[in-house]
């Protein structure tokens, strides 16, 4: 079976919880958030059982964890793989990131110490050290390409939907999905991010699938939603 431990879960503005992040069966980190780190460590998980960092898009909330993971990662050294999945420009993202943070020689390190694999997604099934994994663009923000993700789990397919809204790409994702870990970020300004109606209509066309929201605002509502629940920060869904 399957395990998700949730390092955060909540949006933006992170209310009530930390940011969304999430890792899977102990070795690979989902969306390298400002807490990540700290939220490691207080889960018992070691960076150094970490070999795979998958992010879906480049919004803060999602990646400005990076460079004290980075930092973390780099002291388990000692010359092993470290795989980095991400869209189209990932590598050179992440070392603006930390030439910005004036922590350039934290990247240098690490690449002395670790040998960094930086993968972008291309929307066919590829692998990233053992992980097999399928990346389908969804519809978020109008300038930046954002993903969900496929995880290929053995006898079953873990879906991701990344930040999205209501689009082919999530249906995508959930027809595939044995169980999936959703966004819903309820009210919102702009048509930006799942609701919790959207949501009631995807499990509408996909009664089957489970479902797990995460990066929630405060005003969630699940009641009356067969197979669906709302992490917690720092639970563990080990029946995946």
């Amino acid at each position: 079976m399957t395990s998700v431990t949730f390092l955060g879960t909540g949006n933006y503005l992170a209310p009530g919880r930390y940011w969304n992040s999430f890792v899977i069966d102990r070795k690979i980190l989902v969306e390298p958030s400002p807490s990540c780190l700290a939220n490691l460590r207080k889960s018992g998980i070691s960076a150094e059982t970490i070999e795979t960092v998958v992010i879906s898009h480049f919004h803060a909330d999602h990646t400005f964890g990076w460079p004290f993971l980075l930092l973390e990662l780099a002291s388990h050294g000692s010359g092993r793989t470290l795989s980095v999945v991400g869209p189209p420009g990932v590598e050179n993202f992440l070392e603006t990131m930390m030439q910005v943070g004036a922590v350039s020689e934290v990247h240098e390190r690490a690449h002395e110490r670790l040998d960094i694999r930086y993968t972008e997604v291309d929307c066919t099934w590829q692998k990233a050290g053992d992980l097999r994994f399928r990346a389908v663009e969804v519809v978020h923000v109008s300038y930046l390409q954002c993903f969900g993700y496929l995880f290929d789990c053995g006898e079953r397919i873990l879906g991701y939907s990344g930040d999205t809204q209501p689009c082919p790409g999530l249906d995508e994702i959930a027809a595939e999905s044995h169980a999936l870990v959703l966004e819903c970020n309820s009210r919102h300004q702009k048509p930006t991010h799942m609701g919790i109606d959207a949501v009631r209509e995807l499990r509408g066309r996909y009664p089957d699938v489970r479902l797990i929201l995460t990066h929630v605002g405060d005003d969630v509502d699940e009641s009356g939603i067969p197979l669906l629940r709302v992490a917690d920060d720092f639970e563990t869904f080990s029946d995946l």
